[in-house]
């Protein structure tokens, strides 16, 4: 059966097919079949963005491998500079928390039943799946990390989705902001004549990311003229990157202050329904009066997400708006 893949996590799977069975596509590429198989780049894809930013890349003697990605296109995205040319120019990615797979490429062709089962359905479409052959071992700290995912034949290192690959899709989001992580490639990860990857490099590190705040509606304003007007009953928003535990936060650790210096007496809750972003909507016990104010995360608080991640604030985290 044709292998084949298409862009992204939300294409997963998704098989191109024709009448009867084949083996790979046999297409003139700038692969290198010769020796191991080695891997090129891993990166993190944020099921939120859908972009791909890597958290390793191969370099000989500091210099790029002359078989991994530089300059990358990608029309719907946008390009970017995957590996620096120097060792020394390369900083490691972190993995969204939100949401995010793994996608390892290879130098060469892998041998994809080993690698891949294929569940085709009477018509012949079919869906790639990592289930049963789990062709790596995932672990975040101490914790092994179910998966699935689907094996991408196509693919060349100029253009997006990068390959070959896998694409290596954790099954829940339950690790804590901050972790580090181990996908470690097995010896059922192996080219065409069998060999595997060299033990010294089957091991790839990256980390999920520390807990952030990602940005706050409206966005904080020095000057009067520039900060945003909202109603007397309205509220402040400070998005993160993870469900927020919202018995994490002591009532004193946010307050609403008017242009007088006054605290004003204010609430809060959190919400953790948006798909993408979690969020600490902040609000006066009752209608503000019109004025300035100052709605703020005070410095030396700490807010924790579900998973057990921390963030500890080195400032006041403050967002100044105009009530009419």
């Amino acid at each position: 059966m044709l292998r084949y893949r298409t862009q992204g996590i939300l294409a997963v799977g998704l098989g191109i097919f024709a009448g009867g069975c084949f083996g790979d596509p046999d297409i003139l590429t700038d692969l290198r079949p010769e020796g191991p198989p080695d891997v090129l780049v891993g990166m993190a894809q944020s099921v939120v963005s859908a972009e791909e930013h890597p958290f390793f890349c191969r370099y000989v003697n500091g210099a790029k491998d002359e078989k991994a990605p530089g300059f990358v296109i990608d029309a719907i995205l946008g390009s970017q500079t995957v590996c620096p040319d120097v060792e020394s120019e390369f900083a490691a990615n972190d993995a969204d928390p939100r949401g995010y797979a793994i996608r390892i490429m290879f130098d060469e062709l892998l041998n994809a039943d080993r690698v891949e089962t294929l569940i085709c359905d009477e018509d012949g479409a079919c869906v790639g799946s990592l289930e049963t052959t789990q062709p790596v071992t995932f672990m975040c700290g101490t914790t092994a990390v179910d998966y699935d995912g689907y094996y991408v034949p196509n693919g060349n290192n100029t253009t997006f989705p990068l390959g070959p690959s896998l694409l290596v899709q954790p099954l829940s989001l339950d690790i804590a902001t901050g972790t580090t992580c181990t996908v470690t490639l097995g010896d059922n990860v192996v080219d065409k004549s069998g060999t595997t990857v060299p033990a010294a490099e089957a091991a790839l590190d990256f980390k999920i990311a520390d807990l952030a705040l990602l940005e706050t509606v409206p966005a904080d304003a020095e000057d009067v003229a520039d900060r945003e007007v909202i109603d007397p009953d309205g509220e402040i928003e400070f998005s993160f990157n993870a469900a927020i535990d919202d018995a994490s936060i002591a009532a004193s650790e946010i307050e609403i202050v008017n242009g007088a210096g006054a605290v004003i007496p204010s609430t809060f809750y959190v919400d953790d329904s948006h798909a993408s972003l979690d969020a600490i909507f902040v609000h006066g016990t009752a209608d503000l009066p019109a004025g300035n104010y100052t709605v703020r995360i005070k410095s030396g608080a700490v807010i924790e997400e579900l998973n057990g991640g921390t963030i500890t604030f080195a400032a006041n985290e403050d967002v100044r708006v105009v009530v009419e």
